[in-house]
């Protein structure tokens, strides 16, 4: 993972360059985010830069790119979306589109920890019409939740990350579908017992 681009926004423009790195996906940059927040939290410990304020530009990064997703597939609606089918990133948005038909407004949180669902599914959410607080309620939570496990790796492994994150790119994503199954047969069983209940 080559992170020449990284190291020069960084040495131009500091914590902002760390906001900025996840607007360079949004944007349409090839630039996988695990390997930005990753980069933000190495870079903590290899120079003086100040892990709060490293993280809270990450992550602000990451929030503020995917709001504005949302916000450009609620303006703007069937237009993006026959866009986007007519470009390479078709794919990316039929994987978010059933994602977000099968697991409902959990996908949003879970889509965070799936490469490519992660990039369409704003956009799918916006396009849906659902409400924007209920898309923060899902998303920012989550977001944090990944800014920290990869800004973090980033920090405890500053030399191998890189290595890391290509041993990470099937396993998290296996490990959020088990926790989206778990928590819909949670949700099933407890619809079930409330209906068992209100019969009896």
């Amino acid at each position: 993972m080559d992170t020449v681009l990284f190291d020069e926004l960084t040495e131009r423009f500091g914590y902002w360059s760390m906001f900025i790195f996840s607007w360079l996906l949004f944007f349409g940059l090839p630039l996988p985010n695990e390997l930005a927040a990753s980069f933000s939290g190495m870079i903590t410990v290899q120079q003086s830069y100040n892990p709060v304020i490293a993280f809270t530009s990450t992550y602000l990064g990451l929030i503020s790119s995917a709001s504005a997703a949302y916000g450009i597939g609620r303006l703007f609606g069937s237009k993006i979306e026959n866009r986007i089918k007519k470009s390479r990133l078709a794919s990316r948005w039929d994987k978010s589109t059933e994602f977000l038909n099968q697991y409902g407004s959990w996908a949003i949180a879970f889509s965070f920890f799936i490469p490519g669902v992660r990039w369409g599914m704003p956009y799918v959410v916006g396009i849906s019409k659902h409400r924007f607080w209920k898309f923060c309620l899902f998303a920012y939570p989550a977001a944090f939740v990944w800014t920290t496990i990869y800004f973090q790796i980033g920090r405890a492994f500053p030399l191998v990350y890189p290595d890391i994150l290509d041993s990470l790119k099937y396993i998290i994503p296996i490990g959020a579908g088990v926790l989206v199954m778990a928590g819909i047969l949670y949700q099933r069983k407890k619809a079930k017992q409330k209906q068992t209940a209100s019969e009896s």
